[in-house]
């Protein structure tokens, strides 16, 4: 059998083409998106854009897989989180979509988290925590600011939501979405009533959320019309898809016991999954909802997105600059950076800018900057792995993902600071991947078979042996002196504890 799937992420869309009866990908097409950026923290995207690139992308898949579209037997997607999706009661758009590093609503933020306190509050109402990039805050933004827009908003739905009512003409959306929204109870498993009603006293926001339905359950169907377009059979099976995040686990083996996924994209995370949530979790970690469990997570904004952007600043090309990170010593020859160009949510700070520090006539070399960026991304991540562990315990292995993943020095610097062997995939497809294997798993499922989820991943996801990692222990202690130089350069610079337990 044959599996669609797709991701709609931050820079653009791509569809893969899964053989699940030789476990591999055939095929993949991708078609960019384009972003706009405002000065006091807007990120924000047209949907027809992803929408556009669907199209595109979909059909790119198609043509190089081989085989006739009509024999694809179901679809999954994954989409980019916490974005906010505001449709009339026809299903027309009313206006761009707020993104997930969309940093201009901290302010509506901060009256939310007041309302309950503190932090502490929202864990209490939700479960989990309630960063500035959550849909909640964008929500009482448009509330507060747009009100006669927001008057006729019938639907606010997330990226992949909208994504699948396309494809099927319905509205639904998946636990581990509904996670990343602020108003959704990550304990019983439902929208919380009480952190609704204070996003949006109206109650247009309670009366316009799509339902939650299960991975096992079949929430919609293609529509004859789209699948014309996209060359695919008519009545295929649509599967409740998911966030990149979640999806992402799925399509690099981090929902398994034992395994966590380190992310290198446009943003950097770490996830891994727990079977029970904690009435105890720290403030700065993300826990999602998902099948027969959780997915915990953190998340910085700023990842290969400021490494790109001194990339670019230097006019370099890939191979040159990886050449000269791995030049640079461990710790840089003393450089030390903050990569939160686009402000940032770990720690959080979303009105902060990027800074180099303990710069020497010696040590101002172009390797040294490069290095010491690549440095703050996985030292950020670190603080996060931090954290984690010392709620739900530690992982045996790290698997890692995204663009970051194609550098040997990256991977390199992720393994020694992490102190964890390091996986590399031998395909890596991530969201679009799990997309498809959420598909298989609901049509296996449907067709009357009782097969894991663990079964299907280990089937077709394999590392790349030759990338193979373990962490050397000096280079390890070595980072942890430049991980505190690193933590206490960031309490200095904006007066908050990094290193409290």
């Amino acid at each position: 059998m044959y599996y669609l799937g797709i991701d709609c992420g931050t820079q653009g869309t791509k569809a893969v083409v899964y053989d699940a009866g030789k476990g591999v990908v055939i095929s993949k097409g991708y078609a960019p998106h384009q972003m706009i950026v405002g000065e006091n923290g807007d990120r924000e995207q047209d949907a027809r854009w992803w929408i556009d690139a669907l199209v595109k992308s979909v059909r790119k898949a198609i043509s190089k897989s081989g085989i006739s579209g009509g024999k694809i037997e179901g679809i999954g997607v994954s989409g980019q989180q916490h974005g906010l999706v505001l449709l009339d009661e026809e299903g027309r758009l009313l206006r761009l979509v707020k993104l997930w590093n969309d940093t201009s609503t901290a302010g509506e933020n901060e009256e939310i988290v007041g309302s309950l306190g503190s932090m502490k509050g929202v864990l209490k109402a939700i479960g989990s925590t309630l960063p500035v990039g959550y849909t909640a805050s964008k929500v009482r933004y448009v509330a507060n600011r747009e009100e006669k827009l927001y008057s006729r908003v019938r639907h606010v739905l997330l990226p992949h939501d909208y994504i699948n009512y396309y494809l099927t003409g319905e509205y639904f959306t998946d636990s581990s979405e509904a996670s990343g929204t602020g108003y959704y109870d990550v304990g019983s498993g439902s929208y919380s009533r009480k952190m609704m009603d204070l996003i949006d006293p109206s109650g247009i926001l309670q009366s316009a959320v799509p339902p939650i339905v299960s991975w096992r359950d079949v929430p919609g169907r293609l529509r004859k019309d789209v699948a014309s377009l996209l060359g695919l059979r008519e009545g295929i099976i649509v599967s409740p898809g998911g966030g990149d995040n979640t999806m992402g686990a799925i399509g690099t083996r981090g929902m398994e016991k034992g395994n966590s996924t380190m992310s290198l994209g446009t943003s950097g995370t770490v996830c891994m999954a727990a079977s029970n949530a904690k009435d105890e979790v720290d403030e700065l970690l993300q826990v999602y909802n998902v099948l027969d469990g959780f997915l915990v997570t953190c998340c910085t904004l700023n990842a290969t997105s400021a490494s790109r952007s001194v990339q670019e600043l230097f006019g370099l090309d890939i191979k040159t600059f990886d050449s000269l990170m791995a030049k640079s010593p461990i710790g840089s020859d003393g450089v030390i950076s903050a990569q939160f160009y686009s402000g940032e949510r770990m720690p959080p700070l979303p009105h902060s800018k990027g800074f180099f520090k303990n710069i020497t006539t010696e040590n101002l070399r172009m390797e040294n900057i490069i290095r010491s960026v690549a440095e703050a991304v996985v030292y950020t991540l670190r603080w996060g792995y931090e954290k984690m562990t010392r709620c739900f315990g530690y992982p045996e292995r790290l698997i890692i993902t995204g663009g970051g993943a194609n550098s040997a020095p990256w991977r390199r610097i992720a393994s020694d600071v992490m102190n964890l062997p390091l996986y590399s995939l031998a395909s890596d497809e991530g969201g679009a991947l799990g997309g498809a294997l959420q598909a298989e798993f609901l049509v296996e499922n449907t067709l009357g078979g009782n097969v894991p989820l663990d079964e299907i991943t280990a089937k077709a996801i394999k590392f790349d042996e030759s990338k193979y990692i373990e962490p050397i222990e000096e280079n390890h202690k070595r980072y942890m002196e430049c991980y505190s130089d690193w933590l206490e350069a960031i309490e200095k610079e904006w007066g908050i504890s990094m290193r409290k337990a």
